[in-house]
């Protein structure tokens, strides 16, 4: 029989190609920062989320991408990440105009998380559709010039930043591509880059696999680039995330 408080303590990890959600019980990290931006919240009562160095309790936070935060949660917690230039951050990043972060409560007409638990694409799809809607005070669209240059990332995936290349396609200088980047996301070209290679080294992962080999099929320099990342990043390493001891990695598609 299976050892029922073990999967208690298991958690869920969706990962599409642009965004994820996490469903952990219980969870406690140190500063870092998320070229992604973060949804965050408790699912069974109040937890701890610090931003730029302050302590803030609630149910319900929003963070900006590259903003230093670290949490602290005793019960079930659900974090989402979001790419800067995703659809569903693109409906939030309003409610942190200024600030950079969103502290609130759940919407009264939240949608059920129980059943998040499932492993189910489509409903944890569903979901995050709903809840950014209810959270969303207005739709901020990206410069098209900017969607060209994060879809010739991903679609590229390059080793290293072509900069010249990039503001070809863009139709700009260098220096403008780099400031209306920057501006639009809030995240620089090299950051985001690197983020996408985070990305794909947790959809490359496999239990068994050396971390030498993960950072070659991802894109990373050598084994110690993609460590720096990774806990820069996430303070995880891809192992601590969707080991099968803690954690179901649930590959979505989109």
């Amino acid at each position: 029989m299976p050892d029922s408080n073990r999967e208690q303590q298991r958690g869920l990890f969706y990962l599409w190609h642009d965004h994820f959600l996490l469903l952990a019980h219980g969870h406690q990290n140190t500063a870092h920062r998320h070229v992604a931006a973060s949804l965050i919240i408790g699912m069974d009562g109040p937890l701890r989320v610090q931003v730029d160095g302050h302590w803030h309790e609630g149910r319900l936070f929003l963070v900006a991408p590259e903003r230093e935060q670290a949490l602290e949660s005793d019960g079930r917690l659900l974090v989402a990440h979001f790419d800067p230039d995703t659809w569903y951050w693109r409906q939030l990043v309003s409610r942190t105009r200024g600030e950079g972060f969103y502290a609130g409560a759940l919407p009264a007409d939240c949608p059920g998380m129980d059943e998040l638990d499932r492993g189910d694409c489509q409903r944890a799809r569903v979901w995050l559709d709903d809840i950014c809607r209810l959270l969303s005070d207005t739709y901020d669209s990206l410069d098209p010039r900017v969607v060209q240059v994060t879809s010739a990332l991903r679609a590229g995936m390059p080793e290293q930043l072509d900069l010249a290349g990039l503001a070809r396609l863009a139709g700009v200088s260098e220096s403008r591509l780099t400031h209306l980047f920057k501006d639009a996301t809030g995240v620089t070209l090299k950051r985001f880059l690197l983020h996408l290679k985070i990305q794909r080294a947790l959809r490359y992962w496999n239990p068994g696999m050396t971390l030498t080999q993960l950072a070659a099929d991802a894109g990373f320099y050598d084994q110690p680039h993609l460590v720096r990342t990774a806990r820069a990043m996430f303070d995880a390493l891809p192992s601590r995330w969707i080991s099968e001891e803690a954690m179901q990695l649930v590959r979505c598609s989109d």
